[in-house]
């Protein structure tokens, strides 16, 4: 997700484009009113549309540039005198209101100026969470090569409810996905809490079903509502390559290779929050059940249900597995998980009927050769 360096800008941007077609508008103007005034009967009053230049050009430029565009069109407007020089006390009161309505379009820009800096350092601070929240995943960890992407709902937000992690343990690489029910603060706060207790339990526990109690129980003693809960899916993939699932009511991960998506099968249990609600309760050294073996340049996608149910027009969710399918077929093997994410990202939300959309969070694993064997 990209960051901003430096000191903020402190006035909503104003392309190039956009300044030329205002400043554009703005002369035709001037030049339209200064001929029909001239080619018309004084009572027509033509002149006095010179009044809009000001609020046009504040459209687009700073102040300064607002006052400019008064000077101009109230010269323009004495220029216009001798076309009716019974009208002094007239042109006086355009004048006035041409001046009145620079000085409420520049208190207008400046006033958007303040607000749009108060925007920006709401959004450096979201920035600064999100790094501390969601750590974005190393280039390489262990045999994976891998790549995050997250997309807030709410509008400006850089993080939300969903929730992703890695970590490289003396079990193997171990991958966490979430998605917290509810929205807002409260959201984020339970998100910061369950990779908080991952981070710490990743290292500790030997199974994924022993790391899943952990993050239930430090769950359970963070919430203050006992309705709230997170689905997730913990992933862990040895050295050789043998990878193991554990979903939490999450759906499952993608396995991507040779030009095919395929499940990964995982053991189930109940949303983080909810495991006490279980009539008997997994013992806490159950085996794990047998993994799947990855092969090099396989690629594990774990995401959540922002992604999933995405509808087009006619209701239709998004056929995921079809789409990684055909971008495999599209793409050189083996999977950029960058490129992949970033293209996910854009076909989902073009594939989308308008341009709401739920919080979502991408991580893909692409599974490297063993340097040992080149």
């Amino acid at each position: 997700m990209p960051t901003r360096e430096g000191a903020p800008d402190t006035r909503p941007p104003a392309g190039r484009a956009t300044k030329l077609m205002v400043l554009g508008t703005a002369l035709v103007l001037l030049v339209l009113v200064v001929v029909l005034q001239l080619t018309t009967p004084p009572s027509s009053h033509i002149a006095s549309v010179l009044v809009a230049i000001p609020a046009v050009i504040a459209f687009a430029f700073r102040p300064p540039m607002i006052i400019a565009s008064a000077i101009v069109a109230a010269a323009t407007r004495w220029l216009l005198l001798p076309t009716e020089p019974q009208r002094i006390g007239s042109i006086a009161g355009t004048t006035v209101v041409i001046s009145v309505i620079a000085a409420l379009s520049c208190f207008v820009v400046r006033r958007g100026e303040q607000d749009y800096a108060r925007l920006r350092k709401v959004v450096s601070v979201a920035e600064t969470a999100q790094r501390a929240v969601l750590r974005p995943p190393p280039e390489t960890l262990g045999r994976f090569r891998t790549a995050a992407s997250y997309l807030a709902a709410a509008q400006y937000a850089r993080i939300g409810g969903d929730l992703y992690a890695v970590a490289e343990t003396d079990f193997g690489v171990r991958a966490l996905i979430g998605d917290v029910r509810g929205k807002g603060l409260g959201a984020v706060a339970t998100a910061a809490a369950v990779l908080g207790s991952f981070h710490e339990a990743a290292y500790e526990e030997p199974t994924l079903g022993r790391l899943a109690g952990r993050l239930d129980t430090g769950l359970n003693r963070f919430l203050p509502d006992d309705e709230a809960f997170v689905t997730a899916l913990l992933i862990e993939t040895a050295s050789d390559g043998r990878t193991h699932a554990y979903s939490c009511g999450h759906p499952p991960a993608l396995v991507l290779g040779a030009g095919t998506v395929r499940e990964l099968p995982a053991a189930p249990g109940l949303p983080l929050g909810l495991r006490a609600l279980a009539v008997t309760p997994a013992p806490a050294d159950a085996p794990q059940p047998a993994g799947t073996l990855l092969r090099p340049g396989d690629t594990l996608l774990l995401y959540t249900d922002g992604i999933a149910e995405t509808r087009n027009e006619t209701g239709a969710f998004y056929p995921l597995a079809a789409r990684l399918t055909a971008y495999q077929h599209a793409h050189p093997q083996p999977v950029d998980p960058h490129h992949l994410l970033a293209w996910l990202l854009d076909d989902a939300q073009d594939y989308s009927a308008d341009d709401t959309y739920d919080d979502a969070a991408l991580l893909a694993l692409t599974w490297l050769p063993d340097p040992g064997t080149e």
